[in-house]
């Protein structure tokens, strides 16, 4: 032990790096390549600008090698232009590399579209991605959406029946760089069963009466009526969080907004037929039947399960009721349910179990269970039952039998012996043995690890302790490589994505600033900005051009303001620069 504790530190990292980098081989190697094909959306407008891209992923190695791909012929759809980049990130499950190639198509046309999988070739190996579809709508003409911020509760329906479901989808729509929109309470919707669905789509552009405007569809409102009449749609009302610039302005306004007031017409029910009886269901549904077992002995149990499935208010649906020869025991039936609530609607399964024991031997039939529905979409009604169960019982009675029920059918405890049961008794006790860990030479050799591991930590985060100090003048000398980074993808997409590309610029200032002035994000705004370049003699109109720079790339992106890419692009290289021969 004591010659371990003397040798220097320098074999000891030897020792580490070799352990870490034999750990690094065994968790990186052998990894999974695939292609993977992701769109931007669904659905776009006509003359939409909109993305595909075809990722090829490797998980656990670096893609290296040659490369080509087939079969980017995306037809009637008009190409705007493309772009490839490559990025590695380490979670997890280890080592993930990415290569990309986006298109950036749009159509002339409404209709549908086929999007093809491309096909990666790497070193002779082709890996495919996946077909897409996408459709194309004509412009939206709506006099709904107007203004600069706004928020809209759209039905699916105008009108519906009682009972009958009706989707409320809660929109926003803005004119200004939105940072989140969030909803102040879930409504009260006073005569409906409500389910409120978040959604989980992304904000996107979009173009309306020939104006940009970023939104997304934040809730959907499952509603059913329980009352006829004109009922009162509540008002919605959420917090916009819009944001006054980004990176060096980050201050950050909160607007409420609201819907407008509405109202819903929910219809009675149509008279019914003499054959309908309550309660009805409102919907679409079917009902099934299974038995277990047709022919079975007396004394035996049978199942009988009734499957109701289908899209409607099934959640209404309590009680059914299997009416048995009075030769039968009934048991109490159970239910289970299996019914989501999702943006289509309420649908699913809800199963009763009936189990009965036969008394006597003879053949049987059990009436069908009727149902009564109400179909909205076809406005009429009708009667769906289960299928008529015959049932065969064999066996005789047993006049001497012993065997007892209760009332509820179930058996009642039957003793089964009475014979006394004693306690087994032990005649010779042995001693407890032993413990063969302790003293052990793995007892030793595990101790002796344990404290081999903890030098190794100690040496290790000691000899890190005395770099700590060098990581900011690492990152200080890494902030003009960075930004150069963020300007080269910005190059790539100067004719192709322009909220991307303005995007890309303002990085390139940020993180030049973050990693020259070594400060964190949180002291990115523009009074800090304004102190700490004047302290380092930066020229007042230099700090002016830094900052207005990230002003005009948002005024870019969400508002009709236009400018030329190439000429922002120029302003973002001279002003890094500029800044490079102040702040050496």
């Amino acid at each position: 032990m004591k010659k371990l504790l003397n040798i220097p530190n320098k074999y000891w990292l030897s020792v580490f790096t070799l352990l870490l980098m034999l750990i690094t081989t065994s968790v990186f190697a052998g990894g999974t390549i695939k292609g993977i094909t992701v769109l931007e959306g669904e659905e776009f407008e006509v003359g939409e600008q909109f993305s595909v891209q075809y990722i090829l992923r490797s998980n656990g190695s670096k893609l290296n090698g040659n490369l080509s791909l087939s079969g980017t012929d995306f037809g009637a759809l008009e190409l705007m232009g493309s772009g490839s980049s490559q990025s590695t990130s380490y979670g997890s499950n280890g080592l993930q590399d990415n290569l990309t190639y986006q298109y950036y198509l749009k159509a002339n046309k409404s209709g549908k579209y086929k999007l093809p999988g491309i096909t990666f070739l790497l070193d002779g190996k082709s890996y495919k991605t996946q077909e897409k579809t996408v459709r194309i709508v004509k412009p939206s003409t709506t006099s709904s959406v107007n203004g600069n911020l706004m928020l809209s509760l759209k039905p699916n329906k105008n009108s519906v029946y009682i009972g009958e479901t009706i989707k409320y989808e809660l929109h926003w729509y803005s004119a200004y760089q939105v940072e989140d929109v969030r909803l102040k309470e879930i409504p009260k919707f006073d005569g409906f069963i409500i389910k409120t669905i978040q959604s989980k789509t992304q904000k996107k552009i979009r173009t309306i009466n020939g104006k940009k405007y970023l939104t997304n569809k934040d809730y959907t409102f499952i509603l059913t009526p329980i009352k006829a009449g004109r009922l009162k749609i509540p008002v919605v009302k959420s917090d916009a969080y819009l944001q006054a610039g980004r990176g060096f302005f980050s201050n950050t306004e909160v607007r409420e907004i609201s819907t407008k007031p509405s109202f819903l017409t929910v219809k009675p029910l149509p008279k019914a037929p003499s054959n309908i009886e309550d309660p009805i269901l409102i919907g679409e549904f079917k009902i099934e039947t299974i038995i277990d077992k047709p022919t079975l002995n007396i004394n035996d149990a049978v199942t009988i399960k009734i499957k109701v499935f289908g899209k409607g208010n099934l959640n209404s649906l309590n009680d059914l009721k299997v009416n048995y020869p009075s030769a039968f025991e009934a048991l109490p039936p159970t239910s289970k349910e299996n019914i989501t609530t999702n943006e289509n609607g309420i649908k699913g399964v809800k199963t009763f179990e009936f189990i009965a024991i036969p008394r006597q031997p003879g053949n049987f039939k059990i009436a069908p269970i009727k149902i009564s529905t109400f179909n909205p979409r076809t406005k009429k009604f009708k009667i769906i039952h289960s299928d008529e169960v015959n049932i065969e019982v064999t066996g005789t009675i047993n006049p001497n039998g012993n065997q007892s029920f209760s009332s509820n059918g179930s058996l009642d405890v039957e003793l089964q012996g009475t014979d006394i049961r004693y306690l087994q008794t032990i005649s010779s006790l042995s001693p407890k043995k032993k413990n063969q860990f302790t003293g052990s030479f793995l007892h030793y050799f595990l101790s002796i690890s344990g404290l081999t591991l903890f030098l190794f930590g100690s040496l290790f985060f000691k000899v890190r302790s005395k770099t700590t100090d060098e990581v900011k003048s690492i990152k200080k000398e890494k902030a003009n490589k960075i930004a150069k980074k963020y300007l080269k993808n910005a190059q790539k997409e100067l004719y192709g994505d322009k909220a991307k590309f303005y995007e890309l610029i303002d990085e390139a200032i940020n993180n030049y600033l973050l990693g020259k002035l070594m400060i964190d994000q949180s002291q990115l705004n523009k009074n800090k900005l304004t102190e700490m370049l004047s302290e380092l003699n930066v020229p007042e109109t230099l700090i002016s051009e830094t900052l207005g720079i990230s002003n005009d790339c948002k005024m870019a992106r969400f508002s009709p303001v236009s400018l030329e890419p190439k000429e922002m692009f120029n302003k973002a290289k001279s002003i890094i620069n500029a800044l490079e021969n102040k702040l050496k």
